[in-house]
């Protein structure tokens, strides 16, 4: 009733392409997605809606047709957060490299100076105090110790062996500590962090499989370096026979992407500058992604608020790690 209402309407045609995305009908969504794009040309999530069905087809060839169509989108100035990120995904590193490669070559370039007299060199300086980069630099090995170890692990998930778990009680086992760590230390302890779930051990093996543990803070700071983690954890998790991967990451920490923002309250139900923890959880056959909002007050108190999934098909914050 509503398309026979409103026929030239391309918010209509955008919104029945998603509902066939979801009932995965992809011809008839690429059918809408066109539609909507010839109806409205500006309309971002017109190429989202094609990009989205493109993909979905599960042809490498479409997929890379997919990611034409989202960078083609961007360099016509529809840069668009669900847009990076749908590309990334689609692409992966070669989609970040072409979309870093073209915002370098469109930023402006500053004017020339021209036959000025070179300026005397500077005054020697004092030695600068260590910068925000070597503060952050990659943990050491006792840094990384400082998450769920195999002992908190263990107390976690009971009398489960790690590789025996089913993939939801291996994640709420290694939440378990991260919490505990919070209301002690409070939000700077909140990590971001893969543990991989260990495959069972070889036969005639004599050594138990270890908790596959990988800091991941570099990953969020732009859609290269999210891109270059994701293919990283994806052999790592191939390497090790991995059964699932759990990734946890402060919201705080997250530069690139921002996935809360924009959204309807229906769909993220917390305010914008909310901080809390991340849960993405995913094995070869499931996906999902949880927030839990923590506060720390100003006298150091710290309290775990609500849990909420969400949508992992929205709030995903890396790409599939293991094949479907």
């Amino acid at each position: 009733r509503g398309k026979g209402a409103a026929p030239d309407s391309h918010v209509l045609y955008s919104n029945r392409a998603q509902a066939f995305l979801r009932l995965h009908k992809v011809g008839k969504a690429l059918e809408d997605a066109d539609r909507c794009i010839a109806l409205a040309p500006d309309f971002v999530k017109g190429y989202h809606r094609k990009a989205s069905a493109l993909h979905a087809l599960g042809e490498p060839a479409r997929s890379e047709e997919a990611a034409e169509l989202l960078l083609g989108a961007i360099e016509r100035g529809m840069e668009d957060r669900e847009l990076v990120r749908l590309g990334v995904t689609v692409g992966g590193k070669a989609f970040a490299a072409r979309l870093d490669a073209f915002r370098k070559a469109a930023a402006p370039v500053a004017p020339e100076e021209g036959d000025k007299p070179a300026a005397p060199p500077p005054p020697a300086k004092k030695a600068a105090p260590p910068s925000a980069a070597a503060k952050e630099a990659p943990p050491t090995a006792a840094a990384a110790a400082k998450g769920p170890t195999e002992q908190s692990l263990s107390e976690g998930l009971g009398e489960q062996l790690p590789w025996e778990a089913p993939p939801e009680d291996f994640a709420a086992g290694c939440l378990q500590p991260i919490l505990k760590r919070f209301l002690a230390e409070g939000l700077v302890s909140l990590p971001a962090v893969v543990y991989l779930q260990p495959a069972p051990p070889t036969k005639g093996s004599r050594e138990e499989p270890s908790l596959g543990q990988i800091s991941i803070k570099p990953a969020f700071a732009s859609p290269s370096t999210l891109a270059q983690c994701a293919d990283f954890l994806q052999g790592k998790a191939a390497e090790a026979r991995a059964r699932s991967a759990v990734i946890f990451v402060r919201k705080a920490l997250i530069e690139y992407p921002c996935v809360w923002k924009e959204k309807r309250k229906q769909e993220w139900p917390f305010d914008a500058k909310a901080d809390g923890l991340f849960m993405q959880c995913e094995s070869h056959n499931d996906r999902v992604v949880y927030f839990t909002q923590l506060t720390e007050s100003k006298g150091g108190v710290c309290s775990v608020g609500e849990t909420v999934q969400l949508d992992p098909a929205t709030f995903a914050l890396m790409p599939r790690l293991f094949a479907t």
